[in-house]
């Protein structure tokens, strides 16, 4: 049984699988370089129903990327500029801690991160205390892919709103397809995808939202299969941020999963899962030997530790024994650890979908409840070494 879709979503509809293979089948040339146009071309009409799912006005406004990762990198280094501020939060994922750090150890920008209570949630007037005149991006998870808690955000994109010099960045990793994204009131100036998680399309395509009214220095230059005359990468989106050939069996899995989603309802897919969390929840909170780190939610994730036994081991034990995958560690989110308190081997992460049924989620319920009952058997005989996870608070002493 399979619990690790916010990794990977898993497995996927069959009418996505169908259309990748009609689209290998069928289809011919790349976009922009065959004989393709706005009326028949899959990738525009991606664009079209990907700007529809995140209700943004302009199809052309999305980019696509190999994943939210690169999507990321585009817009943080595409924005920087040397003795800009930026402030992010303590439950960023590496994809959005790393590019960040890398510009504050070269000396490009001053960087801040707020803090986060015991599930995740972060405190707005914290990150709206920290903006200062050359505050350039404020970075926010919009989803935890650790506790599943999703950040109301709306003090902070109305007080960016207000501002002409800062804008505003949420990923929406692991949102996309779990909750309704609507960027009319949400109001990010940039929005980061992947397709392979909640988007339920296939691995090696995501991408970006960008505000068209602010440029950004490209990740990379190169062919676009048009004005090839020009010596320079063409302005103007999507041209000026995708050099190459783009992905088109990936796109084509969100033309086919948009359409699943639409059918079967987004709203429906956030109600079933944050009740499949809350009885996940609610079945095992009696057990004193479980810490519980997630509080019911939309995006089917609820993370936690069993005393005494690295959560690793766990994970090993639910595979071997159960046959049941899950996720185990720090998972790429190393700060969140500290306020959570999950200790310095992370967490054990369970992670649901639309697809999953209360049979499977009662296997698992019941096995871990087994390995709890078992403990005192299971404990480690050597616990590893501990290390130190790297803080918010002092992140900047290891540069």
């Amino acid at each position: 049984m399979y619990f690790d879709n916010a990794a990977t979503s898993y497995p996927k509809p069959n009418s996505v699988l169908k259309g990748i293979s009609q689209f290998l089948e069928t289809e011919s040339g790349s976009s922009n370089r065959s004989s393709n146009t706005e009326t028949n071309d899959i990738i525009y009409e991606t664009r079209s129903k990907v700007a529809n799912l995140f209700n943004v006005k302009f199809p052309t406004s999305i980019i696509f990327t190999q994943n939210s990762t690169e999507a990321l990198n585009l817009i943080i280094k595409g924005i920087l500029r040397k003795g800009d501020h930026v402030i992010s939060t303590a439950i960023e994922h590496n994809s959005v801690i790393r590019p960040l750090i890398e510009l504050a150890k070269n000396k490009i920008i001053e960087l801040e991160f707020v803090d986060c209570d015991q599930y995740g949630f972060i405190n707005q007037q914290k990150v709206l205390d920290k903006i200062s005149d050359n505050t350039k991006l404020v970075v926010i998870n919009h989803g935890s892919n650790i506790t599943g808690s999703v950040q109301n955000i709306d003090q902070i994109s109305k007080k960016i709103g207000e501002l002409e010099k800062t804008f505003l960045l949420l990923d929406v990793s692991q949102t996309a397809g779990h909750i309704t994204i609507n960027n009319e009131e949400l109001n990010a100036d940039f929005l980061a995808f992947t397709g392979h998680k909640g988007l339920l399309g296939i691995q090696g395509i995501g991408g970006a939202y960008i505000n068209p009214d602010i440029p950004l220095k490209p990740l990379m230059v190169g062919g676009t299969g048009v004005l090839s005359e020009l010596l320079v990468q063409p302005s103007g989106t999507p041209l000026h941020y995708e050099a190459g050939t783009p992905n088109g069996p990936g796109i084509a899995s969100l033309f086919y999963s948009i359409d699943y989603l639409n059918k079967h309802k987004i709203s429906k897919i956030s109600e079933e899962l944050f009740d499949m969390t809350s009885y996940f929840i609610n079945r095992l909170s009696k057990f004193k030997e479980l810490t519980i780190y997630s509080k019911p939610n939309a995006l089917g994730i609820v993370s936690f530790n069993i005393t005494g036994i690295v959560p690793a081991r766990v994970s090993h034990f639910l595979l071997a024994e159960f046959d049941i995958v899950t996720r185990s560690g720090l998972m790429c989110a190393p700060f969140i650890h500290e306020f959570i308190k999950s200790g310095p081997f992370g967490c054990v992460r369970i992670s649901l979908s639309d697809n999953t049924q209360k049979s499977e989620l009662n296997h698992l319920i019941d096995a871990i409840i087994s390995i709890v009952k078992d403990s005192e058997q299971s404990r480690n005989v050597n616990i590893p070494k501990v290390y130190e996870l790297p803080s918010i608070n002092n992140w900047s002493e290891e540069l």
